[in-house]
C-alpha cells in the first residue's frame, strides 16, 4: 500500500468522527434523551446515510449472508452504544472517563480477526503484546484520571 488514503478514509477520519459522535451522545443524555430514544434517532441517521450511499456510490451487490453480517454488526453496535448511552444518562458519567475504556474495542477486533478471521500470521505478536499492554494502560491512566 503506497497511499496514505487509505489510513486517512478508513482509519484517521472515522476516529474523528466517532470522537466527536461520544460529544453529541453525552450532549443526548444531559437533554434527558434515554437510551431508547437516543439509539432511535442514531438509527434512523444512520439509515438515511446509508440510503444517501445507496444512492450516490457504486452499486454493489444485496446477499442474504452480506445482510446478514451487516445486520448482526449493527446489533452489537446498537447494544454496545444504548448501554453507553444508558450509562451517560442513568448515572451521569463523564464520557471523558468512559471513552478511554471504549478504544479498547481494537483488541477485542484484534483478538476475533486473530481466531476466527485467520489473520494471527499477519501480527506480529511482539508489537501485538506491546501494543495491547500500551493500550490498556493509557485506557486505565486516563479513566482514573
Amino acid at each position: 500500500m503506497n497511499s496514505i488514503w487509505p489510513i486517512i478514509v478508513g482509519g484517521v477520519l472515522p476516529a474523528i468522527f466517532w470522537g466527536i459522535t461520544a460529544i453529541f451522545q453525552k450532549q443526548s443524555a444531559v437533554a434527558a434523551t434515554g437510551s431508547a430514544i437516543y439509539l432511535i434517532a442514531f438509527g434512523t441517521a444512520c439509515a438515511l446515510a446509508g440510503l444517501i450511499a445507496a444512492l450516490t456510490g457504486r452499486p454493489a451487490p444485496w446477499t442474504a449472508e452480506g445482510l446478514g453480517f451487516a445486520a448482526t454488526a449493527g446489533a452489537c453496535f446498537a447494544v454496545g452504544t444504548g448501554l453507553i448511552s444508558f450509562a451517560l444518562f442513568t448515572y451521569g458519567v463523564p464520557v471523558s472517563k468512559l471513552a478511554p475504556i471504549w478504544s479498547c474495542n481494537v483488541l477485542v477486533t484484534l483478538a476475533i480477526g486473530a481466531l476466527f478471521l485467520g489473520e494471527a500470521a499477519e501480527v506480529d505478536t511482539l508489537k501485538l503484546v506491546a501494543g495491547t499492554l500500551l493500550i490498556l494502560s493509557g485506557a486505565l491512566l486516563v479513566s482514573s484520571a
